[in-house]
C-alpha cells in the first residue's frame, strides 16, 4: 500500500473536521430553532389569554370560508370576561346555509307555538330549589371604630341573621361569574370590587351574587372584606356553586353550543358563556330585575345610575345591552352582507350622514314587504325599523354581553323568548343570517336583537366602553375606528382582551 504523504493526511483530517464542524453547526442551528419554538409556545400560553388562543384557532377554521374577504383578518375573539376562565375552543363546522322560513305569525307556526307553549315555559323555567345553589349569604358592614374588624352577619337560614335595626332588603342585585381563579382574574376582580364600592352611593345596599367555586370563593370574601374596610360601604354577597348553576342551564347550553361556541371540552366551561340566557332560573323567583357583569368591568360612576336604565325600558324589553365596538360581526356576517349589501347588520353604530340617508331609503322600501314591516307573535308587535331607538340613525354592529340588564319578571313570562331558545328557532336564525358564531350568549343576543329589536333595550356604549383592539391588527384597520367610537362621558370600562383600563 502506498504511503500517504504528511501533507495529504493533514488535508484529509482538515476536510473531515470541517465537514464534522459543519454538521455540528447545522445540528446546533436546528436544535436552537426547536428550543426557540418551544419557548415561544410556553411564553404565548403564559401571557396570552384564551381570547388570543381562540382567535388563532378561529383564524384557521374560518380561512376556508373567507377567501377574498379581509383574508388577513380572518380571526375571531371573545369579548367576555369569562374567556379567561373557560377553555380554548375551536369553531365548529357550519350548519346548512339555506334559509329556513318559520314565520311565527303564520297559521302553522302559531298552531305549533300554541301547542308547545306550556312545554316550553315549564322546561325553560324549571330548576332545583334556589337555596341549594347558594353556598352562603353574608352581610358585610364597615367597622364602627377605627382598627376594628369588619362586621359580618350570616344571613343563611339558621345563621343568626342581622340585628333587627339593620335592613337587608335591596333591589340592587348584581351577578358576576368568578371561577377557576388565576392571577390575572384575581387582579380583575379586585379592581371590579374596588371601583364598584368606590363609586357606589353610601346610602345604597348592594347585593352581589357571585357564581364561583370553593377555592375562588375564598378570594372573593377576602377582597370584599378588604374593600369594605377601605371605602366603608355595606354589601350583601351570596356565593353560588358554579357547578350546580351550570346544571340549571344545561339544556340551553346543549342547544346553543353547536351554533355559538367553539369545540367544547367540558360542559362546565361552556356553561360560563350561556348563563345569562338562563339566569332567570338561578335568581330568586321573587327577584324582578338584575344586572349581570363581566368581572373585567371597571366603574367610573355610581352603579345606581345603571339600575336607573331599567326605567327607560319599553313594555316589551326583556334585556338591555350596549353595542359591540369592534367589527367582529362584520367579519362573521361577511356572506350575509355580500348577499345583502344594503343591510345595517354588522355596520358601525355611528353611521355617516350619507349612509344614514341610504339606510332610510332602503328601510322605506322594505316597509312594503311582509318580513320587515312587523312580526306578530301572541299579540306582540315587533317593528323591524327601530333597531336602536330610531329609523336609520344607527347601524347594528351587534351586541356585547359584558353588561346585561335583565328584567327577570318579564323574561320568566315571555313565551316568545322561551320559544327562541328552542333548537329549531336557533337553527332558523343562524341559517337565515348565514351565521357561524363563537362568542356564546353574545351571538344569541345579537341575532335576537336584530330579529326582534323590541325585546332588547339598547344601552348606551358609555355603560360598556370596550377596550379590545384585537381586530385593528387583524385585517380591519381601515374600518376599526368607525366601530370603536363611543361618544359621551364613560361610566364603565370593559377591559376585554386583557386591555388596560385608563387611569
Amino acid at each position: 500500500m502506498a504511503e500517504m504523504s504528511p501533507g495529504a493526511g493533514e488535508k484529509l483530517i482538515s476536510g473531515a473536521s470541517r465537514k464534522l464542524g459543519l454538521g455540528h453547526l447545522k445540528m446546533a442551528k436546528f436544535m436552537f430553532l426547536i428550543i426557540s419554538a418551544i419557548v415561544c409556545v410556553i411564553i404565548f400560553y403564559a401571557n396570552t389569554s384564551v381570547i388570543g388562543r381562540r382567535s388563532l384557532f378561529a383564524l384557521f377554521m374560518t380561512k376556508e370560508d373567507h377567501n377574498g374577504d379581509h383574508g388577513a383578518g380572518a380571526a375571531a375573539y371573545s369579548n367576555n370576561a369569562d374567556e379567561d376562565i373557560g377553555e380554548s375552543r375551536m369553531i365548529k363546522a357550519g350548519h346548512d346555509e339555506e334559509e329556513t322560513t318559520l314565520p311565527l305569525n303564520e297559521e302553522d307556526g302559531e298552531g305549533e307555538q300554541q301547542q308547545n307553549d306550556d312545554w316550553i315555559m315549564s322546561s325553560t323555567t324549571s330548576r332545583r330549589p334556589r337555596k341549594s345553589l347558594i353556598m352562603k349569604t353574608i352581610l358585610l358592614r364597615p367597622p364602627t371604630v377605627r382598627n376594628a374588624s369588619v362586621q359580618i352577619y350570616n344571613l343563611a337560614p339558621g345563621g343568626g341573621g342581622a340585628p333587627e335595626h339593620i335592613s337587608t332588603a335591596t333591589d340592587y342585585n348584581i351577578f358576576v361569574i368568578y371561577t377557576k381563579e388565576n392571577y390575572q382574574l384575581h387582579v380583575k376582580f379586585e379592581l371590579f370590587a374596588k371601583s364598584l364600592l368606590k363609586f357606589a352611593n353610601s346610602g345604597m345596599l348592594l347585593h352581589l351574587h357571585v357564581l364561583t367555586d370553593e377555592t375562588s370563593g375564598h378570594s372573593v370574601e377576602q377582597i370584599l372584606e378588604s374593600e369594605i374596610r377601605r371605602y366603608r360601604r355595606s354589601i350583601i354577597y351570596s356565593l353560588y356553586s358554579m357547578h350546580l348553576c351550570a346544571e340549571q342551564v344545561m339544556d340551553i347550553v346543549n342547544t346553543m353550543t353547536p351554533y355559538f361556541s367553539s369545540t367544547p371540552k367540558s360542559y362546565y366551561s361552556d356553561a360560563l358563556f350561556f348563563l345569562s340566557l338562563g339566569l332567570h332560573r338561578i335568581a330568586d323567583e321573587n327577584m324582578e330585575r338584575a344586572i349581570l357583569l363581566d368581572c373585567d368591568i371597571v366603574f367610573r360612576a355610581d352603579v345606581r345610575l345603571l339600575f336607573n336604565e331599567f326605567e327607560k325600558f319599553a313594555p316589551d324589553h326583556l334585556f338591555g345591552l350596549a353595542p359591540e365596538l369592534t367589527p367582529v360581526y362584520r367579519h362573521i356576517l361577511y356572506r350575509y352582507r355580500a348577499n345583502y349589501p344594503q343591510t345595517d347588520f354588522g355596520s358601525p353604530f355611528y353611521l355617516p350622514p350619507s349612509q344614514q340617508q341610504q339606510q332610510q331609503q332602503q328601510m322605506a322600501a322594505n316597509m312594503v314587504s311582509e318580513e320587515s314591516s312587523l312580526v306578530l307573535h301572541n299579540g306582540h308587535k315587533l317593528h323591524k325599523l327601530d333597531r336602536f331607538h330610531g329609523p336609520a340613525k344607527h347601524g347594528y354592529p351587534g351586541l356585547n354581553s359584558g353588561v346585561v340588564l335583565l328584567h327577570l319578571q318579564r323574561i320568566r313570562k315571555s313565551s316568545l323568548y322561551h320559544h327562541q331558545l328552542q333548537d329549531g328557532q336557533v337553527r332558523r336564525l343562524t341559517s337565515k343570517y348565514m351565521f357561524k358564531g363563537h362568542l356564546g350568549d353574545q351571538d344569541f343576543f345579537t341575532l335576537l336583537g336584530y330579529e326582534f329589536p323590541n325585546l332588547i333595550y339598547r344601552l348606551d356604549c358609555v355603560w360598556n366602553r370596550q377596550l379590545c383592539t384585537w381586530w385593528k391588527d387583524h385585517g380591519y384597520s381601515d374600518v376599526f375606528d368607525k366601530y370603536f367610537t363611543c361618544k359621551g362621558r364613560i361610566k364603565m370600562y370593559h377591559g376585554n382582551c386583557n386591555a388596560r383600563v385608563p387611569e
